[in-house]
C-alpha cells in the first residue's frame, strides 16, 4: 500500500472514530449526562417549592435529582449539584380551574461548594441555599397558544395543583447543548410540575411538590467542515511527501 492510500486511509478512520465519539456521554461545566438515552432530554426534582405572591404570581426554587436517567453522584461526579429558581409568571387569564400565565425566567445554577441541602428533605431548602454557583441554564418562558405557562388548581384542601409550560435557551454554560427549537411552539424545553404538599397554615400559596424539565440535547462538537479540514489536512501532506519522494 502506497503512502498516499495509508494515509487516506488514517484520515477515513480518524474522522470515522470521531464522529463515533460524538455519542457518548458529555460534560459541560462539570455536568455530565448522555444526548444518546432514549428520554433525551429528561431530568426529575423530587423537591421543589411554589410560592404563589400577593399579585397571583408565581416563583420558586427546586433541586435537580436525575438527568438522563444519571442520578446527583454520576451527573455530579465531582460533587457539585444543580439547583434553580423560577420567578416572573404572570397571570392573565382564568377559565375554569386553569390559569394561563406568561413571562417567566427559570434559572439553573451549578455549585461546587458545600451545601446544606438534603434531597429527601424539602424544608432544608429555601432561597438562600439554592440558585448559587455558575449559572449553567437560563431559560425564558416561550409563548405557545397565548402563554408560556398553564397552572391548574386540581383540588384545594388538600392542595393538588400541576403546571405545564415551555421554555427557550437564552443563556449559561450549557446553552449551545439544548437551543434545539424542537418542543411546541418552537421552543426549546417543556416542563411539567406537581404540588401536593402545604407547608402549614399555607394553603396552596406555599407547596411543594416534584417536576421535570424535558425535550432534546445536542452534543456540542466541532463543525463537520472542521472534521474535513482534518482529513484534506492529512491527504494534503500526503502528496507532499509523495511529490518529494520521486
Amino acid at each position: 500500500m502506497n503512502m498516499l492510500k495509508k494515509v487516506a486511509l488514517a484520515a477515513a478512520l480518524t474522522v470515522s472514530t470521531m464522529s463515533a465519539a460524538l455519542a457518548d456521554p458529555q460534560t459541560i461545566g462539570g455536568v455530565t449526562w448522555d444526548p444518546d438515552y432514549p428520554l433525551d432530554f429528561s431530568s426529575s426534582s423530587v423537591q421543589i417549592q411554589q410560592f404563589i405572591q400577593p399579585d397571583g404570581s408565581l416563583r420558586g426554587f427546586g433541586f435537580v435529582s436525575t438527568i438522563n436517567g444519571y442520578g446527583q453522584s454520576e451527573f455530579c461526579s465531582t460533587g457539585c449539584e444543580l439547583t434553580f429558581k423560577f420567578s416572573g409568571y404572570t397571570p392573565i387569564a382564568t377559565a375554569g380551574n386553569t390559569t394561563t400565565y406568561t413571562g417567566g425566567i427559570v434559572q439553573i445554577f451549578r455549585n461546587d461548594g458545600p451545601s446544606t441541602i438534603n434531597p429527601n428533605d424539602p424544608t432544608t431548602m429555601n432561597d438562600g441555599n439554592t440558585g448559587l454557583g455558575e449559572l449553567w441554564l437560563s431559560l425564558a418562558g416561550a409563548t405557545f397558544n397565548g402563554g408560556t405557562l398553564l397552572g391548574t388548581i386540581n383540588a384545594i384542601n388538600p392542595p393538588n395543583l400541576s403546571g405545564l409550560g415551555q421554555l427557550d435557551v437564552v443563556g449559561g454554560l450549557a446553552a449551545a447543548a439544548f437551543d434545539t427549537n424542537q418542543q411546541v411552539g418552537g421552543s426549546d424545553l417543556s416542563f411539567s410540575t406537581s404540588f401536593t404538599q402545604p407547608f402549614p397554615g399555607e394553603g396552596i400559596s406555599h407547596v411543594a411538590g416534584t417536576g421535570n424539565f424535558f425535550g432534546q440535547s445536542l452534543q456540542v462538537v466541532p463543525e463537520p467542515g472542521s472534521l474535513a479540514l482534518m482529513g484534506l489536512g492529512l491527504l494534503g501532506l500526503a502528496q507532499i511527501r509523495r511529490r518529494k519522494q520521486k
